[in-house]
């Protein structure tokens, strides 16, 4: 793998090149504007020397009348002097120095050549070589009293002077620029760091690793996953969701949208503005029942948004159903074995005894009992796996100290769908085990348990000797969870409805206190065709 830098250092450097190009831009353009307004200045200076030696009487007049020539060389050499500039000259309309700061100079044509507009009347600054050197140069003509140009004079400023002025104004930008770079560089080196540290201290292909990561499993996971921010916009869906929105007639994107809108029943913003999760509820959407868990996002002590994840009920219904009806036949095997022992325990004893004629009283009693018990249930009841399960809890219920009483008003046909079958044993298996909890500290211990099938229609009927419920406790047995016999119960009764609704079926509860409870149920029931395999 080709070794890269790491992310700090990558900043660091990013950081640091971006802070000395700007100061490089700054120094530029600094440097370039002081150039400038030097130079500007120093034109300014030498265009009112040049204008301050012209209007001076003594210069015209020397030119008019060529006398007082010291004078005025002693006059240009002290406004050289306090002025700061390189050169002062006074020339003839032939352009014949009177003036210059070398002596072997004067007399001599001035050089240059740009002094010529000036000797026609123009003001004019240039910049051109001479007998000094290079200099920036400002020419004004000089007037007699008759207004008649008798001369112009040349005021010189070398460049030189002005890039060692121009140095001069940048010594401090040195120093600023300098400190700078130090403070970016410090600055870079704590952004890096920050950075870093905001990131966990993870590398950008870290991330990018734990991002893919961390997709496949949203979107591989059988569970519909939803995600809102604090105000309750849906800022994530994976695949299940999308497909669970699709059957649920949503065919929408989610994305961005307000939960409210796309699930009304969803308690989302609940969730966010209580900071409590709701658990394992269960809510219909079009049609469609789904088991919702709801968990607020805590982030540094806030809450910033919550997780839904949601499933569809009939999925989970179907695995209950599965798990709840393979313990009911186990619990009635147990029990059938546990008695078939009790009554090999006795048959041994009676013959360990050579007590034989109360061992065939015993065994025809026996005999008589399992014919009676077992022959109506058999004959009347065309499921095998309904009349093998109504014997196995007979025998259960029966071990646990209680009689149950199973009463068939007419033949029970096999039903066409086997799944109804398996419905029919959660409803009975749970209504029959909450009789059995009913009368367990009771005197007396009755169960029965009626049905009829007539019409097409499936009745059932559940009574028990128990202390009865009061009409509060009635109100709300079938709320999922809901019990008054301890903690982690309630989810009988609850599997009971959801199961009669599943068979469009009905039931009412009668019950009062001290008079026990009875369950009645109408289900709807397609009977299997006799030539049916």
């Amino acid at each position: 793998m080709k070794k890269t830098l790491k992310l700090q250092t990558r900043l660091t450097i990013f950081v640091c090149i971006v802070v000395l190009i700007a100061l490089c831009i700054t120094f530029f353009t600094i440097s370039v504007q002081t150039a400038d307004r030097v130079k500007e200045e120093e034109r300014t200076t030498a265009l009112r020397t040049a204008k301050l030696v012209a209007e001076t009487p003594s210069v015209a007049r020397a030119l008019q009348t060529r006398k007082g020539l010291k004078e005025l060389r002693d006059y240009t050499l002290d406004v050289q002097h306090t002025t700061g500039t390189e050169f002062v000259v006074v020339m003839d309309m032939n352009s014949i120095r009177l003036t210059h700061p070398d002596a072997n100079k004067i007399g001599k044509k001035f050089t240059g050549g740009d002094e010529q507009p000036a000797m026609h009347g123009h003001i004019k600054t240039s910049t051109s070589a001479g007998t000094l050197g290079k200099s920036m140069r400002a020419f004004v003509p000089i007037y007699g009293k008759d207004k008649k140009q008798v001369g112009v004079v040349s005021v010189g400023i070398s460049l030189n002077k002005i890039q060692d002025v121009v140095s001069h104004s940048l010594r401090p930008l040195y120093f600023i620029i300098c400190v700078s770079i130090f403070v970016g560089v410090i600055g870079a080196v704590i952004v890096a760091r920050t950075v870093k540290n905001i990131m966990y201290g993870l590398e950008p292909y870290e991330i990018a690793t734990l991002l893919e990561e961390r997709s496949a499993m949203l979107e591989s996971t059988k569970e519909g996953i939803l995600a809102v921010d604090a105000r309750g916009k849906i800022k994530l869906a994976n695949a299940e969701a999308k497909r669970l929105f699709i059957k649920m007639g949503i065919p929408t994107n989610p994305v961005d949208q307000d939960v409210n809108d796309i699930l009304p029943k969803s308690r989302l913003k609940q969730v966010i503005e209580t900071k409590k999760p709701l658990q394992d509820r269960d809510i219909r959407i079009n049609g469609l029942e789904l088991v919702f868990n709801e968990v607020p996002i805590h982030l540094k002590g806030q809450t910033v948004g919550a997780i839904a994840t949601f499933r569809d009920k009939t999925e989970v219904k179907h695995l209950a159903e599965q798990l709840s009806g393979v313990k009911m036949y186990a619990n009635a095997l147990r029990a059938q074995s546990h008695e078939f022992m009790n009554k090999l325990h006795v048959i041994l004893g009676l013959v360990q005894l050579k007590e034989y004629d109360d061992l065939g009283t015993y065994i025809k009693d026996i005999a008589i009992q399992q014919k009676t018990e077992t022959s109506e249930i058999i004959s009347d009841v065309k499921s095998p796996v309904l009349a093998g399960f109504l014997l196995g809890k007979q025998s259960y219920i029966r071990e646990q100290g209680a009689d149950l009483d199973i009463q068939l008003g007419s033949l029970i046909p096999n039903a066409a769908d086997p799944a109804v079958i398996h419905e029919l044993i959660t409803i009975i298996g749970n209504l029959l085990n909450n009789a059995l909890d009913a009368v367990a500290q009771m005197p007396k211990k009755n169960i029965t348990c009626s049905m009829r099938f007539q019409d097409r229609q499936l009745d059932i009927e559940i009574t028990d000797t128990g202390a009865g419920m009061s009409a509060a406790d009635q109100a709300r047995i079938f709320e999922q969870g809901y019990s008054t016999k301890g903690t982690n119960r309630g989810f009988g009764l609850y599997f009971t409805q959801q199961a009669t609704e599943n068979l469009k079926g009905h039931m009412i509860v009668t019950s009062e206190k001290n008079e026990g409870t009875t369950f009645s149920l109408r289900i709807p029931y397609e009977p299997k065709e006799e030539n049916d395999d």
